[in-house]
C-alpha cells in the first residue's frame, strides 16, 4: 500500500512539473511555382534577367522551424526561449550556415514585461511588419522598396543601411514593457563585440512604443547602429498605424534613414495597403515609395505595387497567388532603370 501512495504521489509530483513547463516544436512551410524578371534599360542597350519557373522556398513568408517554450517560476515569473531556423523547402537545405540564424533567444517575463537576450528581431524591423499589409513578406512592395537602396549602395550583405538592411541583431538585450491598456514600449541595446586595438566596436539602440487596442493599431520605432570600425551610425525611423473597418483594414507607414561618412546617404519612403476580406479568401494590395540620396543629390526614386489572393484550406494551411511590380529609376543620365516583375502561386502550411 505504501508503494502504491508513493508511486501516486511521484506521478503526481511529475504531472506537476510537466505542467509547469513547456517545449513547443513549431514551423512554417512557403513552396511555390514563381518567376521573377528583372529587366535594365536606359541609354545603354537594355539587359533582362529571366531565370523562368522555379520551385521557390519561402518566397512569400520564409520556411522555418523552432522551438520555444516556457517555464513557471512561481509568483508569475517565467523562464522564456525560442531557437528558429530557416530551410529550403525545394531542396531540403538550410537557409543559412548558421544553426539558429532567425531568432535565438532566452529571458523572463512576467507583471514587468519580458528581457530577453540573444539574436532578435530589431525595433524596425518589429514595426515595419506590424504597419505593413503584407506583414513585411517577400512579395510586399514595402519589402522591395525599403531596401532597395542597400543593393544600389552596394553596402555588403549582413550590413545594417538605409531601410534596416540587417533585421535581427546578434548580441542583443530587448526590454519590453507588459500590455498597458494597449499601451507597450521597448528598448535593444546590442554591443558589436568586435572592437580591436585598431577598430572600434560596432553598436546598436534602438526604441518603439506603440497602442493596440480594438481596430486601432499604431506605433513608431527609431534605431541607431554603428557598422564596426564606422566613424558614424546609420540612423533609421518609421511611423505608421493600422484601422480595421471590418469591410477592409487599411495601413499606412513613413519611414527614413541615414548613413553618413563616405556614403552621406539618405531615404525618405511611405507605404500604403489594405487587406480585404471576401467571405473565406481575402485580399491584399500594398503601394510603397522612396526617394533615395547620396551626397545631398537625389540619385534614384524607388516605387512597387503589390496585389495577393490568400484562401485558407484550414486553420493552418492557405494556398496564394501573389504579384510585385518594382521599379528603381535612378536620375543620373544613362544609368539604367531597373524593373522587376515577380509572380507566385504557393502553398503556406502552419504547424
Amino acid at each position: 500500500m505504501k508503494k502504491t501512495l508513493v508511486a501516486i504521489a511521484a506521478l503526481a509530483v511529475v504531472g506537476a512539473a510537466s505542467a509547469q513547463s513547456s517545449v513547443t516544436l513549431y514551423g512554417r512551410i512557403d513552396a511555390s511555382l514563381a518567376s521573377q524578371r528583372t529587366t535594365n534599360t536606359g541609354f545603354v542597350a537594355g539587359v533582362t534577367t529571366d531565370v523562368g519557373a522555379q520551385i521557390r522556398s519561402g518566397a512569400h513568408t520564409g520556411s522555418r522551424w523552432g522551438l520555444k517554450g516556457s517555464e513557471d517560476l512561481g509568483g508569475g515569473l517565467k523562464a522564456i526561449f525560442t531557437l528558429e531556423q530557416g530551410f529550403n523547402i525545394d531542396n531540403g537545405t538550410p537557409s543559412s550556415t548558421r544553426e539558429f540564424h532567425r531568432q535565438a533567444f532566452v529571458g523572463l517575463s512576467g507583471g514587468f514585461g519580458s528581457l530577453t537576450v540573444g539574436r532578435q528581431y530589431d525595433p524596425i524591423d518589429n514595426m515595419y511588419g506590424a504597419h505593413d499589409a503584407f506583414g513585411y513578406s517577400g512579395y510586399g512592395a514595402m519589402n522591395y522598396v525599403f531596401n532597395s537602396n542597400c543593393a544600389v549602395l552596394g553596402l555588403p550583405a549582413g550590413s545594417q543601411g538605409p531601410g534596416d538592411c540587417i533585421g535581427r541583431q546578434d548580441n542583443s538585450v530587448f526590454y519590453t514593457t507588459p500590455n498597458m491598456g494597449g499601451f507597450s514600449a521597448g528598448v535593444m541595446w546590442a554591443p558589436g563585440e568586435n572592437k580591436t586595438a585598431a577598430t572600434s566596436a560596432g553598436k546598436m539602440w534602438g526604441l518603439q512604443a506603440g497602442y493596440a487596442n480594438g481596430p486601432i493599431n499604431i506605433g513608431g520605432t527609431w534605431q541607431t547602429n554603428k557598422l564596426n570600425g564606422g566613424a558614424t551610425a546609420v540612423k533609421n525611423w518609421e511611423l505608421g498605424g493600422s484601422y480595421d473597418f471590418s469591410v477592409a483594414k487599411a495601413f499606412l507607414q513613413f519611414e527614413g534613414s541615414k548613413i553618413g561618412g563616405a556614403l552621406d546617404a539618405k531615404d525618405t519612403g511611405y507605404q500604403i495597403g489594405a487587406v480585404i476580406p471576401l467571405g473565406a479568401p481575402s485580399v491584399m494590395v500594398s503601394y510603397a515609395r522612396e526617394n533615395q540620396k547620396a551626397g545631398g543629390t537625389k540619385y534614384a526614386e524607388a516605387s512597387g505595387l503589390s496585389l495577393m489572393v490568400q484562401y485558407p484550406l484550414s486553420k493552418r494551411t492557405y494556398v496564394y497567388a501573389a504579384y510585385l511590380n518594382g521599379e528603381i529609376d535612378p536620375t543620373a543620365a544613362g544609368a539604367a532603370t531597373q524593373k522587376q516583375r515577380n509572380y507566385g502561386l504557393g502553398l503556406v502550411h502552419n504547424f
